[in-house]
């Protein structure tokens, strides 16, 4: 079953020309969602022009290395609902002290976006968002200390009935002046500036 509204609005080339080399940049920003205020675009629902933050709070970092990071989505399909999308981010804790341990044993019902490694010209479809509407929670949380290196794993999904409508939204700031390339850094500074408490 498609989405309730929504229907194909253009043409699908998967080609050449719009191959890319998948994997994503080793730094993700993570929020907790009831401390997001989400603006979305007026005419593509999936599409966030900017985020905001109440006085006092920030964003945190996640950074990894190399192919440490990864995220995605997996469709939802019920034969009497509208398709939904199951969002999943991972990483590896490598910290080891009291604070850092507390700190993921708290992380749940975050978004977070990811800065992916194939790039374009206006930053549209670079900074991609999982769990905006509805939250990412813990499914994996395990540690071996004689398994890859002692290190925690970690697996957040969206809740079973708890969907997001879209499998990925994209965030792009607006460009300083209309169709002057301004897309990408606008977005990346958006982001930087969340990592420090607002004002």
């Amino acid at each position: 079953m498609a989405d309730c509204t929504d229907s194909i609005v253009k043409n699908i080339v998967s080609n050449c020309t719009t191959s890319g080399s998948g994997g994503l940049e080793v730094k993700a920003w993570v929020f907790r969602r009831d401390e997001l205020v989400v603006t979305y675009d007026g005419t593509i629902p999936n599409k966030i022009t900017d985020l905001a933050l109440g006085q006092g709070l920030k964003c945190y970092t996640v950074t990894g290395v190399k192919k440490l990071l990864n995220a995605g989505h997996d469709i939802v399909v019920a034969d009497d609902r509208p398709n939904k999308y199951t969002h999943y981010f991972a990483l590896q804790q490598f910290e080891t002290l009291a604070e850092d341990i507390k700190n993921v044993d708290q992380m749940d019902d975050v978004v977070i976006f990811v800065e992916s490694k194939d790039k374009n010209t206006t930053g549209d479809g670079v900074f991609i968002g999982y769990g905006v509407k509805k939250g990412l929670w813990k499914s994996t949380d395990t540690q071996r200390a004689n398994d890859i290196n002692g290190a925690r794993n970690l697996e957040f999904v969206s809740l079973a009935g708890q969907e997001e409508p879209y499998s990925r939204y994209i965030l792009l700031a607006p460009e300083t002046v209309p169709a002057d390339g301004t897309g990408y850094a606008n977005t990346l500074a958006l982001l930087v500036s969340l990592e420090t408490a607002q004002a």
